[in-house]
């Protein structure tokens, strides 16, 4: 997809009292990267217009959770650029929220629901006890993914599905413009994914969403856009996705896994 067609997209707006610099969240320009000895992503280029509602797809190895650490500005190209709200990812960090697949918490560790979501907020805050302020705004977090009366109950109380919802809370306790998400539909049953569909949109509604999953056909239901990353990369309106192009890219048929409890979009 160009830019100049992105731009017909809809876009979310800045933060308040900032100045719109670009109509994109995401730029990415002759960008590549290597770990040693093993080259991952080569000469990408994408734009990802603000209120966009992104998928990345492509192979085991194929870099996706790699260029979604350079968005974040946690890891550095060896050649080209990404910029974020028109800004390097570090300059932009706050307004970013991460839901990493692999979650960097015991389930089995001592904590309430709020307390997890509490843990996006420690950028914001020093060490100390917790404002009030700041237990509001989790506890609007957890109200928006629909937990609100979840919110002193264990963790390791709480269904997969639930966890998931507490961990997206999480990352939108900072008030983010950009949500980044690896997997949050993994190892959830039909029926609770597309419960987390209809939330990714309702929250689509104020934020850019760019999510990575291995669901090709939740996939070309549920997104706007699709980003087949396989070391390079293209982009396509998500109608665009057929069987053949999805073989181009894994090298082989893949299965368009069909859920009994969807929803058209």
């Amino acid at each position: 997809m160009s830019r100049r067609a992105a731009r017909g997209q809809s876009a979310a707006g800045p933060h308040e009292g900032e100045t719109l610099t670009t109509d994109y969240a995401i730029e990415v320009e002759n960008l590549s990267f290597s770990y040693p000895l093993t080259p991952v992503l080569e000469d990408v280029t994408l734009a990802i217009p603000r209120g966009d509602f992104v998928c990345m797809v492509g192979p085991n190895g194929g870099g996706k959770t790699t260029l979604l650490r350079l968005i974040l500005g946690l890891l550095t190209p060896a050649r080209g650029t990404v910029r974020v709200f028109g800004r390097p990812p570090v300059e932009a960090r706050r307004r970013i929220g991460y839901m990493p697949q692999h979650a960097q918490l015991d389930p089995q560790f001592p904590v309430r629901a709020l307390d997890v979501v509490l843990m996006g907020r420690l950028s914001a805050r020093r060490f100390g006890p917790t404002p009030r302020a700041e237990k509001a705004r989790a506890r609007a977090a957890l109200d928006e993914v629909g937990l609100a009366a979840y919110a002193k109950r264990p963790f390791a109380a709480l269904s997969g599905g639930q966890r998931q919802r507490v961990l997206i809370a999480r990352a939108l306790a900072c008030a983010p413009e950009l949500l980044l998400m690896d997997e949050p539909t993994a190892n959830l049953d039909p029926l609770v994914q597309d419960e987390m569909v209809e939330l990714l949109r309702e929250l689509n509604k104020r934020l850019t969403i760019v999510l990575v999953s291995h669901d090709v056909g939740f996939v070309a239901r549920h997104v706007r856009t699709v980003v087949c990353v396989n070391r390079q990369v293209m982009m396509h309106a998500a109608q665009e996705i057929t069987g053949e192009s999805i073989r181009a890219l894994y090298g082989h048929d893949v299965r368009m896994v069909e859920h009994s409890h969807s929803h058209p979009h």
